[in-house]
């Protein structure tokens, strides 16, 4: 048989042992709440002091790298002048923040013109941006770099990602007739005959001002249509 105060003895024993394991293992409890609180107050910095204070300072860097950019100087654009940084040690040195993330971009453009073209798409593979015409622009030129090293399949992905991410009335039928092209390139006229038509009908305006019936002429001679 329980007694009522064997039950209230029980509960006295618990507590007791809670307060005594909690005695004993004081110093391991206040670690512990002192790792979370610095974990927090870490997170809290990192966000909202760190990483504008450092997205200031890339965003100063990139305007004297973009000026280099715009006066084709691409050497001093990617490694800096000595005094400026390039687009080169702002996307390595401020990775963190979105002007960091947009060096790679230019990064991209600028070894695609010294004609690095594997180097350009590794770097564009490293950008994704929230820019409609921006991103389909670094898929593009990801194509273009394709097709300078003879991968004709590849460049044709990267076409269609382009029309994919920017399906505009001149983004768009560009680069639908990239990789139309791109189709002739390796013989395969039926597909790129499908993309020609496809400007035609959708991109009056692009095909109109681009002579498209003449590609579409050409591709169903090829085709044997």
């Amino acid at each position: 048989m329980v007694h009522k105060n064997d039950g209230l003895l029980n509960v006295e024993q618990r507590w007791e042992r809670i307060e005594n394991y909690m005695d004993e293992n004081k110093k391991m409890v206040t670690t512990i709440s002192l790792v979370v609180a610095l974990l927090i107050g870490g997170f809290v910095t990192f966000k909202y002091w760190y990483v504008p204070s450092q997205e200031q300072d890339a965003e100063m860097a990139m305007r004297r790298a973009q000026t280099y950019f715009a006066i084709d100087s691409v050497n001093k654009a990617i490694k800096g002048d000595g005094a400026n940084l390039g687009f080169q040690d702002i996307a390595d040195q401020y990775n963190w923040t979105p002007a960091g993330h947009l060096a790679n971009y230019y990064l991209g453009l600028c070894y695609y013109q010294k004609g690095d073209y594997q180097q350009a798409i590794d770097n564009l593979d490293k950008f994704n941006a929230n820019d409609v015409l921006v991103s389909a622009n670094a898929a593009g030129v990801e194509g273009d770099a394709e097709m300078q090293l003879n991968n004709t399949d590849k460049a044709i992905e990267y076409y269609m990602e382009a029309v994919k991410r920017s399906n505009n009335d001149y983004t768009a039928p560009t680069y639908l007739k990239k990789a139309a092209q791109a189709y002739e390139t390796k013989g395969d006229y039926a597909n790129a005959l499908n993309l020609y038509q496809t400007i035609q009908t959708q991109y009056y305006n692009f095909a109109q001002a681009n002579d498209i019936e003449k590609y579409i002429a050409r591709a169903q001679a090829k085709a044997g249509k």
